[in-house]
C-alpha cells in the first residue's frame, strides 16, 4: 500500500532514520525532531547511535517479538550487503565461553552458524590461560558506523526528509503540527511519554585508531565476544569489532540509571581502571584483549597508541519485556512508540521499522 502522509519521528537514532526511510519509501513526508543534531553532536552518550559496536547480533533485548523482528532485520541488512550499501559488511564473528552457555533462540536465523565442537581442532581466536568450553561462530552483518550512518542520514535528507533540531516536552508535542508520530526517542521517550527513571546498559567503548582489520588465516575478516568465568555472576565478556578506522574494543554492561545531576546511578564494575583521555574504563577490556590479539593475530595492542574512550548508553526499560512497539491514542495524535532496544538497537532496527510501517498501513 501506498501511504499519503505527513508523519514526524522523535529521535534522529538508528531507528529513528531506520523508520523515517522506510515511510518514505512507503510514499509519506516525514520530518524528524532531534534535540542533538546528529551531523554534528558527538558529545551526548545518551544519544547512543554514536556509540555502537554494531554488529547485527540480539544481544541485550527483551522482547517477546525478537525472532520475527530479528528475521526480518537479517533480510534487510542481507539486502543492503547485496547492494553494497555503505559501511555493510560481513565478520566471521566468534562468541566462546570459559563456561557451558547454551545455544541461543536466534541460532536456526543465523548464516552458517557452527557450534564449537566442529571447529575447536583448527584456528579460532583463544587466550594461553583461558580454556574455551563452549561456543560458536557465525556470519556476522557488521555495520562500520563511521560510514554506515552518515550514509542513513543522507539517504534520509536525499529523499526530501527535513531534520529539525530541537528539545521537546509534553507540552509541546501536543502543539506540534502532526497527527502521525513515531516516537523513537529511546531513553528520552521515558521522560516525554512514561514519566519515570529508564533502566539502562552502560558500556564503556574504546577506540584504537589505525589498528589493522584482524583476519584468519584464510584472509576473513574476524571479530569476537570471549567470555572467561566470573564470580560476581555479572557478565564479564570482552569483545573487539574491527572497523576501516580501528578497533573498537568493549565488555562492560552495568544496569542502572542516571540521576538529576547526570550521574551514574548503578552497577560498578569493581575492578582496576584504565583511564584514556580522563575516562576511566575497566583494565579488563585491554588487558585480555590485548592477549587475545597477541595469541590469535600475532599483533600487539601496544603499537597502536591513538585511543578514544566513550561511555555510551543503551535503554533497556524493563528486562521482562523492555521493547515498546505499539500505537497509542493521544489526544487527536496517534503515536507509534519505537524504542527500549537495549544493546539490540541497530540489529533490530529494520524489523522494528517495517514493523511500525505495517502498524501505520493499517490505520490508513
Amino acid at each position: 500500500m501506498k501511504l499519503t502522509k505527513t508523519v514526524l519521528v522523535i529521535g534522529a537514532g538508528i531507528n529513528g532514520l531506520s523508520c523515517a526511510i522506510l515511510l518514505q519509501k512507503a510514499g509519506c513526508k516525514v520530518t524528524i525532531i532531534s534535540k542533538d543534531d546528529p551531523q554534528t553532536h558527538h558529545s551526548n552518550s545518551i544519544f547512543a547511535s554514536y556509540f555502537p559496536s554494531a554488529s547485527i547480533i540480539p544481544h541485550s533485548i527483551y522482547s517477546d517479538e525478537l525472532i520475527p523482528l530479528f528475521r526480518e532485520s537479517l533480510h534487510y541488512f542481507v539486502s543492503l550487503h547485496k547492494h553494497e550499501y555503505q559501511g555493510i559488511g560481513i565478520n566471521e564473528h566468534y562468541e566462546l565461553f570459559e563456561f557451558q552457555k547454551a545455544i541461543p533462540a536466534y541460532a536456526p536465523l543465523i548464516p552458517n552458524f557452527t557450534e564449537l565442537e566442529a571447529f575447536e581442532s583448527s584456528w579460532h581466536p583463544k587466550h594461553h590461560s583461558i580454556k574455551i568450553n563452549s561456543g560458536w561462530k557465525f556470519d556476522c552483518f557488521f555495520a562500520d558506523w563511521s560510514i554506515y550512518y552518515p550514509a542513513l542520514l543522507e539517504e534520509f535528507i536525499n529523499r526530501g526528509g527535513k531534520l529539525e533540531i530541537k528539545r521537546l516536552d509534553i507540552d509541546s508535542i501536543q502543539r506540534l503540527p502532526f497527527q502521525l508520530i513515531v516516537n523513537c526517542a529511546g531513553a528520552g521517550a521515558s521522560e516525554l511519554f512514561e514519566q519515570k527513571n529508564p533502566l539502562l546498559y552502560r558500556g564503556h567503548l574504546i577506540h584504537v585508531s589505525g589498528a589493522p582489520i584482524l583476519r584468519n588465516p584464510l584472509n576473513k575478516r574476524v571479530s569476537y565476544n570471549f567470555s572467561p568465568k566470573t564470580t560476581s555472576g555479572k557478565s564479564s565478556d570482552v569483545y573487539c569489532y574491527p572497523r576501516k578506522d580501528g578497533w573498537i574494543l568493549g565488555g562492560s554492561r552495568q544496569k542502572g540509571t542516571l540521576g538529576e545531576s547526570g550521574f551514574w546511578l548503578g552497577e560498578e564494575s569493581g575492578e582496576l581502571a584504565e583511564v584514556i583521555n580522563g575516562v576511566e574504563a575497566p583494565k579488563r577490556i585491554l588487558k585480555l584483549n590485548k592477549e587475545i590479539i597477541k595469541d590469535s593475530f600475532g599483533l600487539n595492542l601496544d603499537d597502536y597508541q591513538q585511543r578514544s574512550i566513550k561511555v555510551g548508553y543503551r535503554y533497556v526499560r524493563d528486562t521482562n519485556n523492555g521493547l515498546r512497539l505499539e500505537a497509542e491514542e493521544w489526544g487527536d495524535k496517534l503515536i507509534i512508540h519505537n524504542y527500549g532496544h537495549g544493546g539490540a538497537g541497530v540489529t533490530l532496527s529494520w524489523g522494528c521499522a517495517q514493523k511500525v510501517v505495517s502498524m501505520i498501513e493499517a490505520r490508513a
